[in-house]
């Protein structure tokens, strides 16, 4: 054997020898304030025992997997924080995190577009689903345990399924995504974009057709700095049955205009877009794809029939589940929005995307949708830690004087973390 042969014997040698102590290593070890269970992932878990299986149905969890030779693994499984990243993921934690599930008893529905109105001290979360909702429902944080309140808006809102605050005019924003031609009353509602003011609930409509198509179904949305609010269009409220009209159009993203009124769409290259939001610099545009879910004629449920209630949608486990950014520029005297350079930087996993936010720092923090867990990752995609729930997360919102309480709603619950990642204040955001 030349000499290069048997270096190259022993380098292979030594190298698979580090990989079985590698994998014979534990993966997940306890870490960080005894506050709550925190649990350290070692190398992203990059490296299983090979005896470990995943069944790949979207709605079975992270924590669903099975590594059978680690028992290690039990600790990510009970884990409310789990760090990928020990140095910032703790960081963000703080030195006194806490978890509190069922803060108050909700329906097994999902519940959606929570917004924060900080003048009032309230949240209002929007609870979706057949037969559908005239109402709103508002948690009173000046209480502890919140009290809550069933709200109607003049005139009544039927199903809102995304929301912002904006501080510049105090009104919340609304992608109101039910369409029913049979409410109550005689009302009449195509789906759109509304903003109501929280104090007197009076509600305005400002949009509901693209040159006399129906929205599928605005379902989430942003203001960007020039006052233009970008939404998302999806026909999720077919599929849950509450619009009783099928997708005219394309899904797709669409910018609005209030000064003008003009409509423009500004991407369909996805299939089931989602959540949507803007970097802290205004710079950066992230979307949610959740293209693994699309509609089935055939009604279903969903896994352990938590949705109560019929489905016409099917869950292909292959299908997009990721996050997409793109460059944003302005050109011209009235700041015309040009959005390039669109790049996939995080796929969920678990579930798949659905409404995120942005932290104080530039991370973003995504709710999974099907996944009872909520993902926070840098500007570039990189995991650094996830939040563990008892429920389904579709969309979440910061609260609190400092913002560093995170509310986290979506099917059957409401949780609340406490922790030291602060909230984007959105009145800086707005002139970003």
């Amino acid at each position: 054997m030349s000499r290069l042969a048997a270096l190259l014997t022993a380098y292979i040698g030594l190298s698979t020898a580090a990989a079985i102590t590698n994998a014979s290593s534990p993966m997940a070890s306890v870490c960080g304030p005894k506050t709550a269970n925190i649990t350290c992932v070692h190398r992203y878990g990059s490296l299983l025992p090979p005896s470990f299986s995943r069944d790949p149905d979207p709605a079975v969890p992270y924590t669903g997997a099975k590594v059978p030779d680690d028992p290690s693994w039990a600790l990510v499984q009970k884990a409310d924080f789990v760090i990928y990243d020990q140095l910032r993921g703790l960081k963000l934690l703080g030195p006194a995190p806490k978890i509190y599930r069922g803060v108050i008893p909700v329906l097994n529905v999902i519940h959606e577009a929570p917004v924060f109105v900080p003048g009032l001290n309230k949240l209002f979360v929007q609870q979706n689903g057949p037969p559908g909702s005239m109402s709103i429902m508002t948690l009173d944080l000046n209480h502890d345990p919140p009290t809550v309140q069933n709200v109607v808006t003049d005139p009544p809102l039927y199903q809102p399924t995304g929301g912002v605050y904006n501080p510049k005019d105090g009104y919340i924003y609304y992608a109101v995504h039910g369409k029913n031609a049979t409410l109550p009353n005689k009302q009449q509602q195509h789906a759109g974009i509304a903003r109501v003011n929280p104090k007197t609930l009076k509600a305005e409509w400002l949009v509901n057709n693209y040159f006399s198509f129906n929205f599928a179904g605005p379902n989430d949305l942003v203001i960007d700095p020039v006052g233009d609010i970008w939404f998302t269009d999806t026909d999720y409220a077919y599929v849950i049955g509450v619009s009783d009209a099928p997708k005219q159009l394309q899904l797709a993203t669409y910018r609005y205009r209030p000064s003008t009124g003009q409509v423009q769409i500004m991407d369909t290259s996805l299939q089931y877009t989602n959540g949507i939001q803007f970097s802290k610099d205004c710079k950066t545009l992230f979307i949610t794809n959740s293209g693994l879910e699309s509609y089935n004629p055939v009604p279903t449920r969903g896994a352990g029939d938590f949705y109560n209630y019929p489905l016409y949608i099917q869950f292909n486990s292959t299908g997009p589940r990721n996050i997409f950014a793109w460059d944003v520029a302005r050109k011209g005297t009235d700041e015309h929005p040009v959005i390039t350079g669109k790049r996939v930087i995080f796929q969920a996993l678990e579930g798949a995307p659905d409404g995120l936010k942005i932290a104080a720092n530039g991370y973003l923090v995504i709710g999974g949708g099907l996944a009872p867990g909520v993902d926070i990752i840098d500007e570039f995609g990189n995991q650094i830690a996830r939040i563990q729930t008892s429920h389904p997360v579709e969309n979440i919102q910061w609260s609190g004087a400092d913002l560093k309480t995170l509310w986290l709603v979506g099917i059957g619950g409401i949780t609340k973390v406490e922790f030291d990642l602060a909230g984007l204040d959105l009145a800086n955001f707005c002139q970003c």
